[in-house]
Parts: C-alpha cells; structure tokens; sequence
C-alpha cells in the first residue's frame, strides 16, 4: 500500500511524508484519532517509508522493507500494552534501545501503539528522551484519547488528527479491497466509515450472531421485571464486553437519526430500528455509564444490569 493510496489523507500525507523524510518537522508524531481511521496503519507506512532504500517509498520490495514486513528490521521498535497499561520498564527498555547507533538506516524507529496507556511514570521516562533523544530517533505515538497523555508529551510531539469516513467512501475502500458492493455499504454502515473496524468486523465469523444477541436483548426490555431475562443472553459473553457495548453505541446512534429525522448509518435496518422502543439518547447515556462502571471494576452483569434499569427510568419507550 501506497501513502497516496490512503483514502482520505493520500495528499496530506504524501506531503508530510517529504517533510519526515527531508528533517524538516520535529522528531516526534503523534497520531490521534477513533479506533479503525487509519492511525496504526499510517504510522506503519511512514516507518517502512523511512527504512526502505528503494525509489519509489516503500517499495516493499527492497531487503529493508521486507525485514520491515516481517517484522524483523532492527531498527524499528514497537511496543504496546501487555495487558491494561504500558509501564516505565518496558519505557526504560526502549531507551536503551534507542541510545545505540542504528543496525542499518540513519535512525531508529519507536511506534508507541495505544499510547494513552503508559503510565504516569512512563510517560515521565519517556519525556526526557521526547526532549532530548541521544541518536536520529522517529517516534510515533498513537492514540484513539490524547486527553489521557501528560501536556509535556503532546507539546513535544506534532499532532496529525484521524477522522473516519463517509459511510459512501469506506464502503468504496472495501470495494477495491475485493468486498461485494452489497457487504461492502453493510459492512460500513456498521463501522460507522471507519476502514479499520470494518475489516474488523468482516473477519469475525461470530460478529452478526453477537449484533443479533444484543438486538434481541434489547427489544426484550420491557419493564423493571424484564431486566433480568433481557440482560442474561448478554452476561455470558465474557471477553465481548467492549464489542457488546459498540454494538449498542451503533443502534444508539441511529437511533437518534432516525428519531431526529435523519438517515441511519445502517440504512437497511431503518425499520427494525424503528420497531425498538428505546430512546436512542438514553441508550447512548446508558452505554457511557456501563463503560465508566467496567472501568472502575464493576462486574458485567452489575454493569448491564444497571444500565438496563437506567433505560426503563430514563428511556424506554422514548419517555
């Protein structure tokens, strides 16, 4: 993949390529955006562009990009969260790292993956080295919540923002990926434009049985006594608590178009949609809490069920 291919950025990209390539911005960027536009996969292209020492950049063909595609340049390091957070020893170990000459090219290569999940004291760690490295360095750090990231690193760094697409220009994306045009405008539809979480979806074999799980859930919700039976096919699934709730957030939002007199994201469900009786703003509101409780340990079934019971108070019905 060409950075001219890239939809929606190929211009801007292809001229801040030159400028990483020529020195002429600063040593650090960092990539923010939603999950699925394209931030990993721009950071990927601009390392292998950097590395490669073929003509046309990244050629991929070269014996530069290759070691890049298989993951074995020695100049190029990557790390991201083991588990729930980035700590100051794997930072510590990165900066060592980078302290040597370069195996190969005129510099190293750091990508910083999910960056707002370093830890204070790694983000401290790697301030220093943001400040003043002690070689060529390139980082790219990236972020879908640069709110989560300390003021002293995002001034350190040059910000390039990620957006999604129009549902129209992803779902064309995944037309010249080989998609059916049919799947293609579904699949977008669902990823909300996003390129990356539709690949996402189109990959997982269980994602439409989970969808109908929660539809189902959700239409069962009657009253206070319905809770229980409508959130218990949900509390099984350990391990989909995020894509559950994603899912939620998607009929959430068309919800709210449709109520609002607007155009869904998924346009061919408009009348199961319109067949749910849930206030589209008050499922949104009800997503939101359950992410806060699951952020702060809450059981999942706790969390549904208490987001279950926040829509019969606040928006069952459209009430």
């Amino acid at each position: 993949m060409k950075i001219s291919e890239f939809a929606g950025y190929g211009d801007k990209m292809e001229q801040l390529m030159r400028s990483v390539q020529a020195g002429r911005i600063v040593h650090a960027l960092l990539l923010v955006g939603p999950h699925g536009s394209g931030k990993r996969t721009m950071a990927r292209l601009f390392a292998q562009a950097t590395v490669c020492t073929g003509r046309d950049k990244p050629c991929g063909v070269c014996p530069a990009c290759k070691r890049f595609l298989n993951g074995t340049h020695p100049d190029i390091h990557v790390i991201s969260p083991d588990k729930k957070s980035i700590g100051v020893d794997e930072v510590r170990e990165l900066i060592d790292a980078l302290s040597l000459r370069p195996y190969e090219g005129v510099r190293h290569i750091a990508i910083i993956e999910q960056a707002e999940k370093l830890t204070p004291q790694a983000q401290n760690a790697l301030l220093k080295t943001l400040e003043s490295p002690s070689g060529e360095v390139m980082f790219f750090l990236i972020t879908d919540a640069p709110g989560a990231l300390l003021g002293t690193i995002v001034s350190r760094c040059q910000t390039v923002r990620f957006t999604d697409l129009s549902v129209e220009d992803c779902a064309q994306v995944l037309e010249r990926r080989g998609i059916d045009p049919l799947r293609a405008a579904e699949l977008s539809g669902m990823a909300q434009g996003s390129v990356g979480r539709a690949l996402e979806i189109q990959a997982d074999g269980g994602y439409r049985e989970l969808r109908e799980s929660v539809l189902s859930s959700l239409a069962a919700l009657k009253d206070r006594a319905s809770v229980a039976g409508a959130a218990t096919p949900l509390e099984a699934g350990k391990g989909q608590e995020g894509a559950m709730l994603d899912i939620m957030e998607l009929w959430a939002r068309d919800l709210m178009a449709l109520q609002s007199g607007a155009a869904p994201y998924q346009s061919g469900e408009a009348q199961r949609l319109s067949r749910l009786k849930i206030d589209g703003g008050a499922l949104l509101k009800g997503v939101v809490l359950a992410r806060k409780q699951l952020a702060s340990n809450v059981s999942w079934p706790n969390a549904l069920e208490n987001m279950y019971f926040h829509l019969i108070e606040t928006g069952l019905n459209g009430r």
